[in-house]
Parts: structure tokens; C-alpha cells; sequence
């Protein structure tokens, strides 16, 4: 699900971070996993890494980009738009980003409400609504691509530029081969 942090339920008290700082009432991280055995049958496997990988992933990003209300998939449709500027209907997007059309509808709308996307109907189809970055979303886009990338950077800085490869060919790797199993599969254009 796709939510802002306007979106979620917060205490009044509780202000929102600046990007890369830690809430100033955060324990202290403990290294409670170090480097001895496994604390669970759990990391046997791969599914649970991987969803444990993207709640980190969605943690780093929030700490560098938080500040701006942005998700981690909200972010990726500005790129996609930004890849096709006659824009693209909620079908061939949500194909590029591997969501299905409920869901990138919902965030399309989200986008449009802040001023970030346009939607307008198709002239060739009037049943599809066709996105479009706007001036607005292309500059919001530029000025939160450094936070963004200091999450990623973040998100590998354990890994030496080998691993860093090996992963990102592993994880290619297995989404192309796996892409027909996801809900929603994601195609060329």
C-alpha cells in the first residue's frame, strides 16, 4: 500500500525528521545480530531476506527523503514518467513499474493532488487516463535524486563493489526469470 507520511496516523508531538538524521528519541542502534549464527530458520530463506531487505530499504529512504512526504513507489513512477514525456495510461505504467492498475491508479492521483503529474483522458480512447510529469514533478524529481541515491548508496555500503554486482545481477536475474509469477508483470513498452 501506498501511503504519505500525511497519510499515516501520527502523535501531534511527533515531528517529522529532517532527511538523513535520527529522530533525536531513537535508541541507539544495537548490533544484536553480529556476525554469529543465524538467530532464526528464518534466514534459510530467501523470501524472508528479501522482504526483510525491503522494509530497510523503505526505512533508509524514509530517513533521506522523509522530510518530503514521498514514497519509495511514488518516486519510481516520477522517474517512469519522466522516461516517457507524452506521458503513459495507468496500464502501460503500472507495467513499467511492476504494480497493478489499482494501486498506480491510487498513486497516479496522489501525485496529481500534489501537483506532480497531470492526467488528462486519452484523445485515441476515452475509457484511458494517460499521466504526465509536470514542470513541478521533473523539479521535485531533480531535487530529491541525492537524498534518493544516498539511500541506495546506504542500502549496499555494507557490500564491496563485487557484491554489489553480484547482487544486482542475482536480483535481475531471478525477477526476469520470476517476472509471470508477481501479481502484476511488468513488460517492455
Amino acid at each position: 500500500m501506498d501511503r504519505t507520511r500525511n497519510d499515516l496516523a501520527r502523535e501531534p508531538s511527533a515531528p517529522l525528521r529532517q532527511p538523513g538524521r535520527a529522530r533525536k528519541d531513537a535508541k541507539e542502534p544495537r548490533d544484536t545480530l553480529g556476525s554469529g549464527p543465524d538467530p532464526s530458520r528464518m534466514w534459510t530463506r530467501p523470501g524472508f531476506l528479501i522482504r526483510r531487505l525491503h522494509q530497510i530499504h523503505y526505512g533508509l529512504f524514509f530517513e533521506e527523503c522523509g522530510a518530503a512526504t514521498i514514497t519509495p513507489l511514488q518516486f519510481g513512477m516520477l522517474t517512469v514518467l519522466t522516461e516517457h514525456p507524452r506521458g503513459m495510461d495507468i496500464g502501460a505504467l503500472a507495467f513499467q513499474m511492476g504494480t497493478d492498475r489499482s494501486n498506480t491508479a491510487d498513486v497516479a492521483r496522489r501525485l496529481a493532488r500534489r501537483g506532480y503529474v497531470e492526467q488528462k483522458t486519452a484523445k485515441d480512447d476515452r475509457r484511458k487516463l494517460v499521466s504526465r510529469i509536470t514542470k513541478e514533478g521533473r523539479a521535485f524529481l531533480k531535487k530529491m535524486e541525492p537524498p534518493m541515491q544516498r539511500s541506495q548508496e546506504r542500502l549496499l555500503r555494507p557490500l564491496s563493489s563485487e557484491q554489489r554486482v553480484a547482487l544486482m545481477t542475482a536480483m535481475r536475474i531471478l525477477v526476469r526469470a520470476y517476472n509471470d509469477k508477481g501479481r502484476a508483470k511488468m513488460t517492455k513498452l
